[in-house]
């Protein structure tokens, strides 16, 4: 994949995840009304009835705060005016045992959460307020897919190349006229060569152009056992027996005892390739993994507001981190980490 098009696979992601933020947005400016005082005029005749530990609370309500429905769990603090009826004042949330402050911030839908960050992860979290999170799981979205582009592309890439140079140095007709012949029946023949039929005449056109009737597998298990197998290096140009001296197809009389360095170089090139193109298929995995997870999390926080749990618990919530480890002998390995918080 050339750089521009990396470009353009990113600046898409960017706008697609503008869009649906900007949906989540929307969705919190109809949810919260304007601020307005809560207690407007003069009230002439008040007697508050209320605890004294209460009094503190009350003070930041008098100046004014965001208008929301109290819960049911809220402390009703009353006050009777001119006309003798008890009037609603404010309502003074409760704490739970322990001291535990609850969440003061509005609940959201369950099922939009869960929707938004199964979409673009993170997205759900800062629907519900937590910006934290919604940051962890959007960034790791961001790196999986530019660590998985690059990836891909040098895998593509390196394709590209190996495939370039089997058609320029290996022969199908070098290695068809090895095969027909007697010589062959000393070494040990185990596959077929795939596309056989199509590269059979290739002498009036290029190995690409025979190959394009062939089946996409078949194509890529033609560029594989050329490269693989011995009994395929009679067909590379410079094919040499074990004293080094260049032979002809037909001179190969055992495919183990003869050898050819383009085609050594040819292997090393497509385990390359395929070293990228499955650590890509990896993180391919794991993005989706986040998806599911950020998911998850966004509407089990969503659930917790909405009961009316305390934002210390939820904070302390069990959490899953996603890391990329080498082992011994050089491979990537992905990580998968459970953990609490410290407190």
């Amino acid at each position: 994949m050339s750089r521009s098009r990396l470009q353009r696979a990113t600046w898409g992601t960017a706008l697609f995840t503008f869009g649906v933020l900007s949906q989540v947005w929307a969705q919190e400016g109809v949810a919260r009304p304007e601020t307005r005082p809560l207690v407007g005029g003069v009230v002439p005749a008040i007697a508050v009835v209320a605890q004294a530990a209460a009094l503190p609370q009350l003070l930041p309500l008098a100046f004014g705060l965001p208008n929301r429905p109290p819960r049911m769990s809220d402390a009703a603090v009353t006050a009777t005016v001119a006309d003798g009826q008890p009037h609603v004042l404010a309502a003074v949330p409760e704490t739970p045992a322990g001291g535990e402050v609850m969440s003061g911030r509005p609940p959201r839908s369950v099922g939009r959460s869960l929707l938004y960050s199964a979409i673009v992860p993170g997205a759900g979290q800062f629907y519900n307020g937590s910006k934290r999170g919604a940051a962890l799981f959007f960034g790791l979205e961001v790196v999986g897919w530019g660590i998985y582009l690059n990836w891909n592309s040098k895998g593509n890439d390196i394709e590209d190349e190996f495939r370039a140079r089997a058609d320029t140095a290996w022969s199908p007709l070098s290695y068809l006229a090895w095969r027909t012949s007697t010589i062959a029946r000393n070494s040990s023949i185990t596959h077929a060569l795939p596309c056989s039929s199509y590269v059979a005449n290739i002498a009036a056109s290029t190995v690409p152009e025979a190959l394009k009737g062939c089946a996409g597998s078949e194509i890529q298990q033609y560029y594989e056992l050329v490269g693989k197998y011995n009994q395929f290096v009679s067909g590379w140009a410079d094919v040499t027996d074990e004293d080094g001296v260049r032979v002809q197809p037909t001179q190969v009389d055992s495919a183990e005892n003869f050898l050819s360095e383009i085609r050594l170089t040819y292997e090393d090139r497509r385990n390359d390739s395929n070293k990228y193109l499955k650590r890509a298929s990896t993180i391919g995995g794991l993005i989706l993994v986040n998806h599911v997870i950020s998911a998850v999390d966004a509407a089990r926080v969503a659930k917790k507001r909405r009961l009316g749990e305390s934002e210390a618990r939820i904070a302390g919530r069990t959490r899953l981190l996603f890391s990329l480890r080498e082992d011994s002998v050089g491979r990537t390995m992905p990580m998968l980490v459970a953990y609490r918080p410290l407190r």
